[in-house]
């Protein structure tokens, strides 16, 4: 017996259309997107049917919602390659995205004992302590928390932090090479701090990455915890044939996070 085709339901009619016009040009990058009760009318269906069809826009990154502003159309999601480290100015200016900064936070602390055992710190030893909001084409993406060695990062300390990028800053006026970097990938959901910084609701999905990172020689130079929008940026990762992969080398990053 021939199986009847099933009728395409209307919200996933409404997507198409609606990505057909994105994708060809009609709108430049974030411009403001209709409103949901815009598309209520435009459509003549309820406000259910839109909002199934504007969450498939989002969650494949056409579109963003911003809290209190509304919806606009953005770039496909920004991919990193997490095998390579790869500072956020660095990542934007890849993609043809003005990056900068905000500092919510800046100063120099005695470590926390946690810190002081997974970054290899004697007693005497300082962190200079960094949060920093990361904005793409000015929206923002990344809360950045970083906790550096103050022995390599003073010859820093008095620059320009919201300008320019930290790793570059490093090269030019010290000596210091950066080496590897060990990194594990969570899944978060927004608080009420990471819903007000980057313009989420309260509840949606993030990625929380933490990363600790050598110099060339070995040395522990800075461990981070950053917060990204995973509705605008992703990783991608690159694996070795089965038969050579049969033993782990990951470093579990198990600490609690900080706040500031």
């Amino acid at each position: 017996m021939e199986e009847l085709e099933q009728p395409i339901p209307k919200y996933y009619q409404i997507y198409e259309k609606l990505l057909e016009q994105i994708k060809s040009g009609e709108f430049e990058e974030y411009d403001r997107f209709y409103s949901d009760m815009d598309l209520v009318e435009k459509f003549e269906v309820s406000r259910g049917t839109i909002r199934e069809a504007v969450k498939l826009l989002i969650q494949q990154g056409y579109l963003v919602r911003e809290q209190g502003r509304g919806t606009f159309v953005t770039s496909p999601t920004i991919e990193q390659d997490s095998e390579k480290l790869m500072g956020f100015t660095e990542l934007m200016e890849k993609h043809d995205i003005e990056p900068s900064a905000k500092i919510i936070e800046q100063n120099v602390i005695t470590p926390p004992i946690d810190l002081m055992s997974l970054m290899e710190l004697g007693e005497k030893d300082k962190l200079v302590h960094i949060v920093r909001v990361r904005y793409g084409n000015d929206h923002p993406l990344i809360i950045e928390q970083s906790y550096f060695v103050y022995d390599f990062f003073q010859p820093i300390l008095d620059k320009d932090l919201e300008s320019n990028s930290i790793y570059k800053l490093l090269y030019k006026h010290t000596n210091t090479e950066l080496g590897e970097a060990k990194q594990q990938i969570t899944a978060i959901s927004a608080g009420e701090k990471e819903a007000e910084l980057l313009d989420v609701n309260v509840g949606d999905p993030l990625l929380l990455m933490k990363r600790l990172i050598e110099t060339k020689s070995g040395k522990v130079f800075q461990y981070s915890e950053d917060v990204y929008r995973s509705d605008r940026i992703n990783f991608t990762t690159t694996t070795k044939p089965y038969d050579q992969n049969h033993e782990s080398h990951s470093l579990p990053l198990e600490l609690e996070e900080h706040s500031w």
